[in-house]
């Protein structure tokens, strides 16, 4: 149940990797375009061709993204379904801010006013009940 519900963590921290490197990408755009400012005239079409094939892979990865993010939140969905199987309205909380939310241990028991071994006790007293349905 663990790794099941665990899986929307995961994707967005893939998301997160692959956030960076389009932002490392654009950096790439951004320094070919300033070098292909300063070198015009000199050897355009090579440093056009990295241009081009710089941008293509910005394309394809932020259709990725996308393609990410409608899974993340079909995941998420797949989430609520099997946590909204559990009669304890504090299990099914601390299940929904911990793998659909992403919130530590520590924020939980903020937001619960509990203590943060209460929030492991939920956590691990919610899951065995969903192991057992």
């Amino acid at each position: 149940v663990r790794g099941y519900l665990s899986r929307p963590l995961d994707l967005e921290e893939e998301i997160r990797n692959d956030i960076d490197h389009i932002a490392s990408l654009r950096s790439i755009v951004e320094s070919t375009t300033t070098k292909l400012s300063l070198t015009a005239g000199r050897n355009p079409s090579r440093d056009a061709k990295a241009f081009e094939t710089v941008m293509l892979q910005i394309a394809e990865e932020e259709a990725g993204l996308q393609q990410k993010y409608i899974r993340l939140a079909e995941l998420k969905h797949e989430n609520e379904e099997l946590i909204s199987k559990l009669r304890n309205p504090k299990y099914r909380c601390v299940l929904r801010m911990y793998y659909n939310g992403g919130l530590s241990w520590q924020e939980i028991a903020r937001r619960l006013n509990v203590t943060r071994s209460n929030v492991g006790y939920l956590k691990r007293t919610a899951l065995k009940q969903l192991e057992s349905i």
